[in-house]
């Protein structure tokens, strides 16, 4: 009854023990860094495989990203460079013509990290953008090659700046309401009248005193004249 109502696992069949441990110790320790140059060297990227070079930020672009940014691009150039070697590791390790399905599942996961990492890229320097050019960092743009932009950014940018204008042309123009600058008591409120008018038929309506008007500029009531006791 209890396996009936449980929870599913979200794991995996278990792989044989020795295999296991090596993924397990790889994924929790740093290689050093020779290691990490000398394996690397070993998988350069196919000459016929361009989107597996590390792509570099424009130069237009990376002369004008501030400092924090670029300390940050080139830690995911860094990153990038591991992976696409483990992507040619893969790729050379296997029979182009005669994949598994596992094969072929891992090949586009780990294709897939990779532009990932290029939209992320992509989304940290946007911000250092103008914005009408944000554009250029969407998903949809041009891809990568050897630059992170396209080989093409002046053309993009022509085209972003094209449409910007055109996008002004069609929008419709904001109504700004003008006021009326008119002097008047600094407490005063609109359309409230300035004089206390007395209702009683016949009566011609008079100021009201200034000791019966509030701080605020609204009238107090008249009170009632006191009677002197003789």
């Amino acid at each position: 009854m209890v396996s009936k109502f449980a929870i599913p696992s979200q794991k995996g069949q278990p792989l044989p023990p020795q295999l296991a441990a090596s993924i397990n110790y790889l994924t929790m320790h740093q290689l050093q860094e020779q290691v990490i140059n000398d394996t690397t060297a070993k998988y350069l990227a196919p000459e016929n495989c361009v989107s597996l070079n590390v792509p570099a930020v424009n130069n237009p672009i990376w002369g004008n990203i501030s400092p924090s940014i670029r300390a940050q691009e080139i830690k995911m150039q860094k990153i990038l460079k591991l992976l696409a070697a483990g992507i040619t590791a893969f790729a050379r390790s296997v029979d182009g013509t005669d994949m598994t399905d596992e094969q072929q599942d891992a090949l586009a996961l780990l294709c897939n990290v990779q532009f990932e990492i290029n939209c992320f890229r992509k989304n940290a320097i946007r911000p250092t953008l103008n914005p009408k050019f944000a554009g250029l960092c969407k998903t949809s743009s041009t891809p990568p090659t050897t630059l992170l932009f396209g080989d093409n950014l002046p053309k993009q940018v022509k085209d972003l700046d094209e449409e910007a204008k055109a996008e002004g042309m069609i929008k419709a123009p904001t109504t700004i309401r003008s006021t009326v600058s008119r002097r008047q008591h600094p407490y005063a409120t609109t359309n409230r009248p300035r004089y206390h008018i007395d209702r009683t038929a016949g009566e011609t309506p008079k100021a009201a005193p200034f000791a019966q008007r509030s701080f605020l500029g609204h009238h107090l009531p008249r009170s009632k004249p006191t009677q002197r006791h003789r």
